[in-house]
């Protein structure tokens, strides 16, 4: 028993560090700084985001964080880089697949819902409504998005309640509006989730993913994945 939960903790920790190492690679050139990612619920399991979102929020200010790295020693390229990103998560507002991507500085910003899963209230402790992210003045470059199977291809299985596609639509759309470039979406994956291509279903309304993050590393679907991580 324990030495799986040890396997479990030695696997999250690798993909950490992959997804870490993806992020610092595609900031070798000027970017935007927001990055949308989802809050990891045990029950579901999903694969652990939360050292990831630890990572973001760490030596943050007032919004923005100075992206650093624990899980390894910092490469002198890293450290003269020291990107600041805004964080933006999920909070579902109905059943009717409408959830909004809201913005937060720390983990105190986050409550538990009725299901007991984490998700950010939406006012702050200023009794300020909370960014949205798509009423942000800047863009995000990368969504970070959970799902229970993959493929090399790009087709995601979510959980059939259509929350992330109809989020990924409605920002792509926006993305389009503001002449932005779009963003990386990004899933990340145990091994034995990705399945044998054409096995997972599509429909014209799922949006495909453009990289996955493994311990492994990366495997980059997209021609935009290919070109930017």
């Amino acid at each position: 028993m324990f030495g799986a939960a040890a396997t479990v903790e030695k696997f999250e920790l690798e993909l950490a560090d992959a997804l870490l190492d993806c992020m610092f690679k595609r900031h070798n050139s000027e970017s935007s700084k927001g990055l949308c990612a989802y809050l990891s619920c045990e029950t579901l399991r999903e694969v652990d985001t939360s050292r990831i979102i630890a990572e973001v929020l760490k030596m943050s200010d007032a919004g923005y964080t100075v992206y650093t790295c624990a899980y390894r020693p910092f490469s002198n390229q890293e450290l003269d880089m020291q990107i600041k990103k805004s964080l933006y998560v999920p909070r579902v507002e109905d059943k009717n697949s409408h959830m909004r991507m809201l913005k937060i500085s720390t983990i105190n910003d986050l409550v538990a819902n009725s299901m007991n899963i984490l998700e950010p209230s939406p006012i702050d402790a200023a009794q300020n409504a909370r960014e949205d992210v798509m009423l942000a003045n800047q863009p995000v470059d990368l969504l970070l998005l959970p799902g229970l199977a993959f493929d090399r291809q790009g087709r995601r299985l979510g959980r059939g309640g259509g929350y992330y596609d109809v989020f990924l639509k409605k920002y792509e759309e926006l993305a389009n509006q503001r002449k932005w470039k779009q963003p990386l979406r990004v899933a990340l994956a145990y091994s034995v989730q990705i399945l044998e291509e054409n096995v997972i279903p599509m429909s014209p309304t799922d949006i495909p993913v453009d990289a996955l993050v493994t311990a492994n590393g990366v495997i980059a679907i997209s021609s935009s994945a290919r070109e930017r991580l």
